[in-house]
């Protein structure tokens, strides 16, 4: 099964390939019909509406031309849609927990607490299936707490660290 998540402005859709259903961001089926022109035009007739859309790549960002509308295509990876979710759901206050994305071991601790970091920054390591993924701050702030130890096994879901 072939799917396809795509976000414009504040649509998001997801296009099932085998199936040949588009599924708004409401969880709704919208009756869709896609042909393929090309390996990146597509003509798509979706509840009686008419879209062509044309995929392209300028400056190394990949766009998707609608109706001669061009929307800039931002890729995200399962985990990063999983890390977003665990983010929102552990908001509480000014302070917020980031919790393990998977199960895996804590090979290594970045920061410290009471450090300051920025978005993006790495605080620490968790290694799972033999590969190592570096756990970064979606925000900015100071790492109020560290719940977890070098060398540590951790489960989905475990607080690993909170910023405030």
């Amino acid at each position: 099964m072939n799917r396809t998540t795509i976000n414009i402005a504040e649509y998001s859709f997801e296009y099932d390939e085998s199936r040949g259903i588009i599924t708004n961001s409401y969880g709704k089926n919208v009756s869709a019909d896609v042909e393929k022109i090309s390996n990146c035009e597509f003509s798509v007739l979706v509840d009686g509406k008419s879209f062509h859309i044309f995929f392209s790549t300028t400056q190394n960002s990949p766009n998707a031309t609608v109706n001669n509308f061009i929307f800039e295509i931002q890729k995200e990876t399962f985990r990063d849609k999983l890390n977003k979710k665990l983010h929102k759901e552990s908001v509480n206050n000014n302070s917020i927990t980031l919790r393990a994305p998977m199960p895996g071991l804590v090979t290594k601790i970045l920061l410290l607490e009471g450090t300051a970091v920025n978005a993006g920054d790495g605080v620490l390591i968790i290694e799972a299936m033999k590969m190592e993924n570096e756990i970064k701050s979606l925000h900015s702030g100071t790492i109020k707490k560290i719940f977890v130890q070098e060398k540590q096994t951790v489960e989905k879901n475990d607080q690993l660290f909170t910023i405030e």
